[in-house]
């Protein structure tokens, strides 16, 4: 489970106007440039937010609520996470070779604003390096998925 330094650095990334809350719009927004096309009504529809103006933004404590939803899934939903975790790595797969490379993983963390980590070609490589079993240089399938369920040591 985050702690929640880590949700509130994902809160500010997010609220891309420093506004003290994150919009609807901000969120849709995230969701597109990662490669999941969503209306902001299909996310309203997800965080069950009403249509009304008033209600088109998470404050802190309703985004730690959403956080933990989406990254405390139970057993049942396994099948949910595979899933996930493969479209997931579809979206680093860029060139759709079933690989994911230091360049494929640099584009989409820089695209996501993942920063400084999407501008250090060297750091992308040596998170590729640290769950690449069989020593090809690129993460298949298997070792994307041991990368994302792996719990970072400081």
């Amino acid at each position: 489970m985050a702690d929640l330094d880590e949700i509130r650095r994902v809160y500010e990334m997010l609220d891309e106007n420093c506004d003290g809350v994150v919009s609807v719009g901000e969120l849709c927004g995230f969701v597109n440039r990662v490669g999941i096309t969503m209306s902001e009504d299909d996310v309203r529809s997800i965080l069950n937010k009403p249509l009304q103006e008033d209600c088109c933004y998470l404050r802190f404590e309703e985004f730690v609520e959403f956080y933990q939803s989406i990254f405390n899934h139970q057993d049942d939903e396994e099948k949910g996470e595979s899933e996930d975790l493969m479209e997931a790595f579809r979206v680093f797969d860029q060139n759709k070779d079933g690989y994911i490379s230091s360049n494929e993983l640099q584009n989409v963390l820089s695209t996501m604003g993942l920063i400084p980590q999407g501008q250090d070609a060297q750091n992308c490589e040596k998170m590729i390096c640290r769950f690449d079993s069989d020593c090809n240089g690129v993460l298949d399938f298997s070792e994307f998925k041991c990368m994302m369920s792996s719990k970072v040591s400081p």
